[in-house]
């Protein structure tokens, strides 16, 4: 919970509602304006951690809306090679040739219309429990058997992995919009800060920064700052 004052002390930076572009654009302004307008060495370092923040920033980072969905959907073209396997696997051989003995109830507990009640994790792990089935018993069933299903198996697994990599990259690129991002809006929130106590009108703090093309904001672009009298 935020305490009592902490609004006070918000970095109105990190609220900006700008595409990564825009975003490093009026942070370019800011540094353009700091270096043009001479402020004095106390604003040396600043200019500097803003210069470096900037360069270490990747407008062209993939925005947060991508998502699984071509990883998700050779996914499901693998689960349902997989079922379509396992239902034919049952009627042509499985129920004719191993109907009457004990081993067909084992087989039976991983029917098609089972599998495709399972979620993801339950799916794989009985899958992998039906391969084994098969290959047990593929000398009662046909040759290969086990060589055919380990095949539609591997696929399964294969997409699936590659589903959750897609996801960690996503994660991973989240991540990085939100710190580099912070890191400009870091260094942009000290520059005020030390802007603040160099000048006593707001208005001469706020001209080294432009907030035009930030979402919502009817403002027409400003122009560059003339240099202020410090």
């Amino acid at each position: 919970m935020k305490g009592a004052y902490s609004t006070y002390f918000d970095n109105l930076f990190l609220a900006l509602r700008m595409a990564r572009p825009d975003f490093k654009a009026q942070a370019s302004y800011a540094l353009r304006a700091g270096r043009e307008a001479a402020l004095g060495k106390e604003f040396d370092p600043l200019l500097a951690d803003l210069d470096t923040a900037i360069t270490g920033f990747d407008e062209t980072l993939a925005d947060r809306n991508q998502s699984t969905a071509s990883g998700t959907d050779a996914y499901h073209l693998a689960r349902t090679a997989w079922l379509e396997f396992v239902d034919d696997t049952m009627k042509d051989h499985i129920t004719p040739k191993l109907r009457k003995l004990p081993i067909y109830a084992d087989f039976k507990k991983f029917g098609k219309s089972k599998l495709a009640a399972r979620k993801q994790p339950k799916l794989l792990t009985e899958a992998q429990a039906l391969l084994a089935l098969y290959t047990a018993e593929q000398g009662r069933l046909y040759p290969g058997l086990g060589a055919d299903a380990k095949k539609l198996y591997d696929a399964l697994v294969a997409t699936d992995e590659n589903r959750d990599k897609q996801a960690a990259t996503i994660d991973t690129a989240i991540v990085d919009l939100a710190d580099d991002r912070a890191a400009i809006a870091r260094a942009q929130h000290r520059l005020k800060a030390q802007l603040e106590l160099t000048f006593d009108k707001p208005e001469k703090v706020y001209s080294f920064f432009d907030f035009s093309t930030a979402r919502g904001n009817k403002t027409t672009p400003q122009t560059p700052p003339t240099i202020p009298e410090v």
